[in-house]
């Protein structure tokens, strides 16, 4: 077949001849909307322009989703961090000017330079307060003679399943140990230690791992002596 021809055969398949009244014959195109070709491209486009979007929008929401676990589990273990600088700290008696405590050179090679500092009376005895804030979390050193003798952390939050409720509480007995306690329900979120002439009290707070409020009991060398309970189911 010939070009000429094969060029007739298209040009009838996407054109119309009409005759007119005194016989000559016209051809009459397709709009170019009822073309195949046509469509074909406008479908081209339209999978192109969806791609393009929700490729987007995906990797937007991806990123922004990231950033927010990135953030958050960065400050989970900055916290957990701080928290066992925390617990290495030794309280030492306050009567005996903290003889056995973690001195103050220790602690702040430990938690580094102090937020704020200030000086008060405890049990006639003059002690430095240093305070070291960190991601929502603070803890609070007290120091008679640069040795420890009463430690305090508040703002700390364990992530751990609810199973502290009303009714272990209520089952709480004056005299149980502060280990079995924690053996039990884990370890407090809040904690303040202190030893005056020999006796050592802690009180201990739980706002996370409970059924719906919060507790805090004060233990006598390690013996339960008073609980209070807010909120709790």
């Amino acid at each position: 077949m010939s070009l000429k021809a094969e060029n007739k055969e298209e040009l009838t398949f996407m054109s119309k001849k009409i005759k007119d009244e005194n016989g000559n014959v016209y051809v009459k195109k397709k709009p170019f909307y009822k073309r195949v070709w046509f469509w074909i491209l406008a479908i081209i486009v339209i999978f192109a322009i969806g791609g393009a979007i929700g490729g987007g929008s995906g990797s937007d929401t991806s990123s922004t989703s990231e950033s927010k676990s990135n953030s958050n589990d960065k400050t989970i273990s900055q916290n957990a961090e701080f928290r066992k600088k925390f617990d290495a700290i030794v309280v030492g008696d306050l009567m005996s000017h903290g003889d056995g405590g973690t001195t103050l050179s220790d602690v702040e090679k430990s938690l580094g330079k102090p937020s704020t500092t200030s000086t008060q009376d405890v049990q006639g005895v003059q002690v430095k307060d240093y305070i070291w804030d960190k991601g929502g979390v603070s803890i609070s050193v007290q120091f008679n003679d640069d040795k420890t003798v009463s430690k305090d952390i508040t703002g700390f939050k364990f992530s751990r399943t609810p199973k502290f409720n009303l009714d272990a509480y209520n089952n709480l007995a004056d005299g149980s140990s502060y280990d079995d306690v924690v053996s039990k329900y884990g370890e407090p979120d809040g904690l303040n230690e202190m030893i005056i002439s020999g006796e050592k009290n802690v009180t201990a707070t739980w706002i996370t791992g409970t059924k719906g409020g919060t507790i805090a009991l004060t233990f006598t060398n390690d013996s339960l002596t008073s609980k209070t309970q807010s909120g709790l189911k």
